[in-house]
């Protein structure tokens, strides 16, 4: 039939993700996309326009269920738990996978220097949205914050994200990385390690 589509688009997303996650969208071809979707180029091209188009389909899903796993992390405890929590949702995404995946988020902003201004506002939108998640649960928390406040708190800790997402690249392991944020932890809210 004309102008339905012939493909699950749940599934083309959730495969063109994974080959966005791997390749990076700079590095990513229509013919890989099409390779993992078993969608032919054509029909990936009518349905969404263009590699870019796709990429954006999957990243906003990806930031959607990423920032979902992010907050039922930092929903219960005290602001150490919750940083801890989070930390260890962040780890276990970047480093699922086989070889491991890393970071998509900073893999594309790294990427952003050669995309589009929609490329770098959905990867900035993400950032933003994160920072208010882990600001709002520092806030809630029951116990005292350090004299920072939650929103700067909450910056410098996405700014640290991006540091272990750098590590896991240069080959650092779960353990390493899940070792380093608990220190980061205890440095920035105190009280002994986990």
């Amino acid at each position: 039939m004309v102008g339905v589509r012939q493909f699950d688009e749940q599934d083309v997303i959730a495969n063109a993700l994974d080959v966005f996650w791997r390749k990076g969208l700079h590095d990513a071809t229509m013919q890989d996309l099409a390779t993992a979707t078993g969608v032919q180029r054509g029909s990936l091209y009518n349905a969404y326009g263009d590699k870019e188009a796709i990429f954006l389909h999957a990243f906003d899903q990806y930031a959607e269920e990423f920032l979902e796993a992010a907050g039922n992390a930092l929903a219960e405890g005290g602001a150490a738990d919750r940083l801890r929590n989070f930390f260890d949702v962040i780890v276990v995404n970047m480093t699922g996978g086989s070889p491991p995946r890393g970071c998509l988020t900073t893999r594309t902003a790294l990427d952003a220097a050669i995309s589009s201004t929609a490329v770098r506002q959905r990867v900035q939108g993400m950032l933003g949205r994160l920072e208010r998640l882990i600001s709002e649960a520092i806030s809630s928390a029951p116990d005292r914050l350090p004299a920072l406040g939650a929103n700067r708190l909450a910056r410098v800790v996405v700014t640290f994200t991006r540091g272990l997402a750098v590590m896991e690249r240069a080959g650092y392991s779960r353990k390493q990385l899940k070792d380093v944020a608990a220190a980061f932890v205890v440095v920035l809210i105190g009280g002994a390690e986990a």
